[in-house]
């Protein structure tokens, strides 16, 4: 019977795979990291920790994504009345 090891809940964070050009999304996994450093690795504690600034940053790619979309809209209609 071999031996498997389970990751810490820092080792589950840090293997996150965040696209360098996700500034929020890796601000996120960074601020995660820091609360378990200090202590807070807990993974139920981690989990909620994640969902409230994803919550958020989701809140806020629907806003962006609604304003692109009325301006390709408006784009359109620009160009349809050419």
């Amino acid at each position: 019977m071999t031996e498997e090891t389970v990751p810490t809940v820092a080792e589950v964070v840090e293997s996150w795979n965040v696209p360098a050009e996700a500034t929020v999304a890796a601000r996120i996994r960074k601020n995660i990291l820091v609360a378990i450093e200090r202590g807070y690795d807990d993974p139920q504690l981690v989990a909620d920790l994640a969902v409230g600034p994803l919550v958020m940053a989701l809140g806020q790619l629907e806003v962006e994504l609604a304003d692109a979309r009325r301006r390709i809209e408006d784009l359109e209609r620009v160009l349809g009345d050419g």
